[in-house]
């Protein structure tokens, strides 16, 4: 199972985000607007969340639904013994643990299980990684002092040096985030406004890898509110790697918050 395919594009995307940046000079107006970007999204830091932890069920069905049917059955009940959880804080850090319920499997038993559950660890942390800037920190740094901020006809573009590497940040006048880019690759954030800011829908990515190919993705969040934040419940991420199809279906719930 190829789940770790996911992170060809979301490692390298969000691998050049957030910290100090170097590239031309800058101005209040153009300062202002920034922070009037971050202060546009339902940032949960800002809401007074902490951190959290939660557990991790991943859909085995859809995960193993290119598997062939005969093959399928016991593989998922193999499956169903391990447990996931996620650590996550608002400084957008994640952890990611699992383990294996019952009477401990044969040592190639144990081994695949292991691979599998790799897997899945890699998938929940890439969707943190992506999910992180929009929803519990800051996309755009919080100290970014120097930047170039173009001003076109219906959007403006966001261009700075992280370690560098070049990003891009394209955006409505109305603080809306359309696309992030690097050399590396692209992702086009789906957003929802609410009463509490821009909200994470979903995203849309793309990535070359040298050894998978070209690597194309789809996200899809579906958020519900857990003591006053709104959380992910379920995360569905289709595409491509290659030739190899993408089918991750991931539900969190068992929330701990620290607030």
């Amino acid at each position: 199972m190829k789940i770790t395919l996911i992170t060809c594009l979301l490692l390298v995307l969000t691998s050049a985000l957030p910290s100090q940046v170097a590239v031309g000079q800058t101005s209040n107006a153009d300062q202002k607007f920034l922070t009037e970007t971050r202060n546009s999204y339902a940032v949960l830091k800002r809401q007074g969340l902490i951190g959290f932890n939660a557990s991790v069920i991943p859909n085995w069905t859809v995960m193993f639904k290119d598997v062939p049917v005969k093959d399928r059955p016991g593989l998922i009940r193999t499956t169903s013994r391990l447990r996931f959880s996620v650590e996550v804080d608002a400084t957008g850090n994640f952890h990611v643990t699992h383990s294996i319920i019952g009477a401990k499997p044969a040592r190639a038993q144990a081994e695949a299980l292991d691979n599998i559950a790799k897997g899945v660890d890699v998938s929940v942390t890439s969707f943190f990684m992506t999910w992180s800037p929009f929803m519990l920190t800051y996309l755009i740094p919080d100290k970014l002092d120097q930047f170039v901020l173009q001003d076109l006809e219906n959007q403006k573009v966001l261009t700075y040096k992280q370690s560098e590497v070049a990003v891009s940040v394209v955006m409505t006048k109305d603080y809306e985030i359309k696309e992030l880019s690097t050399p590396q690759g692209m992702v086009k954030p789906k957003l929802r406004r609410d009463k509490t800011g821009f909200v994470l829908i979903g995203y849309e990515g793309s990535n070359e890898d040298p050894i998978a190919g070209k690597v194309v993705v789809n996200g899809r969040v579906e958020s519900a509110p857990v003591q006053g934040f709104l959380l992910p419940k379920t995360v569905f991420i289709t595409g491509n790697s290659g030739s190899t199809p993408l089918n991750i279906e991931l539900s969190f719930s068992n929330y701990r918050i620290n607030r």
